[in-house]
């Protein structure tokens, strides 16, 4: 039975208000709208309850987020014209890198709630470039995590976290466009038909179209991506932070700062706290600006989700980029002689 078109438009819009309301709510009040799970030590849990355990208090802590995000990408497939994703955000421009990059910030989410965005960028007509550097832009230096890395770390790893993230995010946009087997990506979504492009089509129509093309985002990355958070799961609850903590000085602990934040996924500003936590411990301040980097832009289950969407190859590579854009600016950073 057709729904009514009061239907169709209530319920993506409703589902996208409820998503943007539990997503702002504690950044406003510092309280979360709903109740989150909380955990007090992993390696406690039997082995098989850890994933578990750990799901469920991402998911409590994070649901908003993904509701919203999930939408926002099946709203930008249903109503952004191509044309107006082929003028501001074309690979061949070397402009709209830039605009991905400086309008990526505004998204305070973590990595894995950056994927159906990124995706309903692709599915609206955008290059997948641009979509690349909005991806790994937004989770590095969204402006949440920059002001919190001024008041819980310092100023100059905040200034330092936001350049290099910028010049990292828009290279590695670049670098990874020019790949044949990111082209292919990019010829495949360009040649998607989609109707929620049409722009004969009604309001109603559009609303719903967004909902349907959300469903698709879920489907196509929820699984891999809680697969991913499952096995970092077991990595938070075995990896001693001490143990890490005493190797994150100097040349190879940029290099070593750099490559754990793959593993050590945190949700959008956790990263913060945990790196203020292993500063205490000893880690350099070099080491915690290449963690802040390389971990936002290519977590394991960020990684996963993605995958489904564009493939490994175009994955690995602007992983291994990301690394060496993080190392790159750990290096800099410390010789220069900048610390806290």
């Amino acid at each position: 039975m057709d729904l009514p078109k009061y239907l169709k438009v209530a319920i993506p819009w409703a589902l996208t208000a409820l998503g943007f309301v539990v997503l702002v709510y504690p950044r406003i009040t510092g309280v979360p709208l709903f109740p989150v799970f909380q955990y007090e030590q992993l390696s406690s849990y039997p082995i098989w309850a850890i994933p578990f355990v750990y799901i469920a208090s991402y998911l409590t802590r994070a649901w908003g987020a993904f509701v919203f995000a999930f939408m926002l990408g099946g709203i930008f497939s249903a109503f952004v014209p191509r044309a107006a994703m082929l003028k501001y955000l074309s690979s061949a421009k070397k402009s709209s890198y830039l605009f991905a990059a400086a309008c990526a910030p505004i998204f305070a989410v973590c990595s894995c709630a950056m994927i159906p965005i990124f995706g309903g960028l692709l599915m609206a007509g955008a290059g997948i470039g641009p979509a690349l550097t909005f991806l790994l832009m937004a989770p590095a230096a969204n402006l949440m995590a920059l002001i919190f890395t001024i008041d819980l770390i310092s100023w100059k790893i905040a200034v330092a976290r936001l350049v290099f993230s910028f010049l990292g995010a828009v290279s590695i946009g670049w670098l990874v466009a020019k790949t044949p087997w990111a082209k292919a990506v990019e010829e495949r979504y360009q040649l998607r038909d989609l109707a929620a492009v049409d722009e004969h089509q009604g309001f109603a129509a559009k609303s719903w179209k967004a909902l349907t093309e959300a469903f698709f985002l879920v489907k196509s990355v929820l699984p891999l991506l809680l697969i991913g958070v499952a096995v970092v799961s077991y990595i938070e609850a075995f990896l001693p932070y001490e143990l890490v903590s005493s190797y994150l000085t100097g040349v190879k602990g940029v290099m070593l700062g750099a490559v754990i934040g793959v593993p050590f996924y945190t949700p959008t500003l956790v990263e913060v706290f945990l790196i203020k936590s292993l500063l205490a411990l000893g880690m350099s301040a070099p080491a915690a600006l290449a963690f802040l980097i390389g971990g936002p832009m290519a977590s394991i289950p960020s990684m996963l989700g993605v995958s489904r969407l564009i493939g490994w190859r175009t994955v690995l590579s602007y992983a291994l980029l990301a690394v060496l854009a993080a190392t790159v600016a750990g290096l800099i950073y410390m010789v220069a002689g900048f610390g806290l």
